[in-house]
């Protein structure tokens, strides 16, 4: 008895495989390439975990910094930030230059008085509205940590150095003020006064000193500029400089 051949599939049959084989080719690659992709970029990621950096840094300083803090606030997965930063000092050092690209640019307003008094109010909303804290702590941190905080911290005092001296220099240019005046000396004079004053203002009285942050500046700058031999343009008499030794001190500390 004769055993029966395998049995040929038609060409119909053999046409139906191969489009069934076609389109789960298809759906393969197709599910091979959406996975490829993975979820679209982020595109607000770093201005949130910048905020969210700066805001705790702020508050607790290097030695209490921690990316779950941040990821948490930024709402950001750990993975992200480190995908992106790799580690939390190039992650706060990126935040500290992000937040210096921001700085205000030169103040030329063709009088002395009122360039000192634009410089003074920048500095009282920063610290009573801004983030000023922020550079005050980078500032100190950077004679701790100097590998982590100082780089960022010399760029941004060059910066300001740049922006402000020719302040002075112009004053002096039009003989506002005495030749020879130092610019470190009155600039000193003013951010020192400032910044002193808010460290000493309790908590509670800040949104006080933020409200009447004009009438201070002014009475601070009028104070320096009675100090430093100050003569307004139309000023005819000799400046006042019974204050100056109080300045001097103020700039040694």
């Amino acid at each position: 008895m004769n055993a029966a051949g395998p049995s040929i599939p038609s060409l119909q049959t053999i046409i139906v495989c191969i489009k069934l084989d076609q389109r789960r080719l298809r759906g393969i690659l197709t599910t091979s390439v959406k996975q490829g992709r993975g979820r679209p970029p982020d595109r607000d990621l770093e201005p949130r975990v910048y905020r969210a950096t700066l805001a705790l840094y702020a508050e607790v300083g290097w030695a209490g910094f921690n990316l779950d803090v941040v990821a948490r606030r930024a709402r950001a997965g750990k993975a992200a930030l480190y995908g992106r930063w790799e580690s939390k000092e190039n992650l706060i050092v990126e935040a500290l230059r992000h937040r210096l690209s921001a700085e205000p640019q030169m103040i030329d307003t063709g009088s002395f008085r009122n360039d000192l008094l634009a410089l003074a109010l920048n500095i009282l909303d920063s610290f009573t509205s801004g983030d000023g804290l922020v550079m005050l702590r980078a500032q100190v941190e950077a004679k701790v940590y100097p590998e982590l905080f100082s780089q960022a911290i010399d760029e941004w005092q060059s910066q300001n150095s740049a922006l402000f001296r020719p302040i002075v220099l112009r004053a002096v240019g039009r003989g506002e003020l005495p030749a020879g005046t130092s610019p470190a000396l009155v600039l000193d004079a003013v951010g020192g006064i400032l910044v002193n004053h808010v460290l000493w203002t309790p908590a509670s009285k800040l949104p006080a000193l933020a409200a009447s942050s004009a009438q201070y500046a002014e009475r601070i700058v009028d104070f320096v500029l009675s100090a430093v031999g100050y003569h307004a343009p139309d000023q005819d008499s000799e400046p006042v400089l019974h204050v100056s030794w109080m300045v001097a001190d103020l700039h040694v500390l």
